[in-house]
């Protein structure tokens, strides 16, 4: 990789995602236990929690219409600013159903924000460096989730669980004026548009792909996002811990997951992308599995560290297949179909832990996304093509 690249994908790039990684880091111990304050009732946490997973699903779509109208970084600029508007104003919200529809609002400017970003390090990074190069990705987002839970969870304890709204504001505001400053203009297609870059072309001429690598990855991401909300909602709800020790218990889970996560990218450029996606989901499903067996803050930590370990494995997974299995001609729309499958998984995720502990109890839930994460090893292990292209 040559230096102007290499200083290109750092400050427009990496340091620009690892705030943004922040600042919904440090959200993770604080929107579950705000959303227990609006209600008592497990299925609507669970429709507060997926409101801004519902919004992205919604703007999926759209993002590649606004990535080919304003180009890749005016896209990206104006979908932060839509991003960060709802949490300020959430920092003055006491209601349930406008704390749902703020959240929803902020997840159409995080769609196209996402989208945006994936198909800029699949036009500039060729597929031998992928790999190394959405791992790394992966492994700012675990660098920020390390940092985020501690200062969410900081700050929420001591100044209330508003202001971290405005601390996501602040970190939001200068992720912006990186990718203003760094980033070049860039197509999101290699090609010109032509008559297959419909979305009902991409998904002809990709059913199989998204059957089953997008089957997967739905399956992948209720896991992650799985056990994200089970692991402060036990702490909270069964073993009684501040928001300020739960953001300790998932700072440290995360740290752990920042620890390993360069060893994902060295994994799928040298073996292949499958190496690294089915240990991490098998060691995830059996992680979350124990989580009723957790007796204490200390053993909970323990076990958040296991599940980061396990995850780091499969760190710029899901984003590297998907830009992998992107053809160029339309890129822009079959990353948005792609990242619409995978936000599905995130949306399904809170609601499937609400409704199964409504109907059941917390442990119904624990068991369901313990599943998931072993069937997301399945479908990759057996059905999904192998994507590393060889030299």
């Amino acid at each position: 990789m040559d230096k102007s690249l290499r200083n290109q994908l750092i400050f427009a790039f990496y340091i620009p995602s690892t705030l943004i990684a922040i600042a919904y880091a440090l959200l993770s111990p604080v929107l579950p236990v705000y959303a227990s304050t609006l209600s008592n009732s497990y299925l609507i946490i669970g429709v507060i929690l997926a409101a801004e997973a519902f919004g992205r699903v919604v703007g999926d779509l759209p993002s590649s219409w606004f990535m080919r109208r304003f180009g890749v970084k005016n896209a990206m600029i104006g979908s932060i600013i839509v991003t960060l508007v709802p949490f300020f104003l959430l920092y003055f919200v006491t209601t349930t159903w406008l704390t749902i529809t703020l959240l929803f609002v902020s997840g159409l400017g995080h769609a196209v924000y996402n989208i945006s970003r994936h198909t800029y390090i699949a036009v500039i990074v060729r597929s031998q460096m992928r790999g190394r190069a959405i791992g790394l990705l992966g492994g700012m987002f675990r660098v920020g989730s390390f940092i985020g839970p501690l200062l969410g969870g900081w700050v929420a304890e001591r100044y209330g669980l508003n202001s971290a709204f405005l601390v996501f504001v602040l970190f939001a505001l200068m992720t912006m004026v990186f990718v203003w400053r760094f980033m070049p203009g860039v197509k999101s297609n290699a090609e010109a548009p032509h008559k297959d870059a419909s979305y009902s072309a991409v998904v002809r001429d990709n059913g199989y792909i998204f059957l089953t690598a997008g089957t997967g990855q739905i399956m992948a991401q209720l896991t992650r996002k799985g056990w994200n909300i089970l692991v402060p909602l036990y702490g909270s709800q069964v073993l009684g811990l501040s928001v300020e020790t739960i953001g300790i218990v998932m700072g440290i889970g995360a740290g752990v997951d920042a620890l390993f996560f360069l060893l994902s990218g060295v994994i799928m450029d040298r073996f292949g992308r499958k190496w690294a996606i089915v240990p991490s989901f098998i060691l995830q499903g059996i992680g979350v599995a124990l989580l009723p067996l957790m007796p204490s803050a200390t053993a909970l930590t323990l076990l958040a560290a296991f599940i980061g370990f396990s995850n780091s494995l499969s760190s710029g997974t899901m984003m590297t297949v998907g830009a992998d299995f992107a053809p160029p001609h339309a890129r822009g729309e079959f990353l948005g179909m792609w990242r619409l499958i995978g936000d599905m998984g995130f949306m399904a995720a809170p609601l499937i832990v609400g409704a199964v502990a409504q109907a059941v109890v917390l442990g119904g839930s624990i068991a369901a996304v313990s599943a998931t994460g072993f069937t997301a090893a399945v479908i990759f292990s057996r059905f999904v093509p192998e994507t590393l292209k060889r030299r």
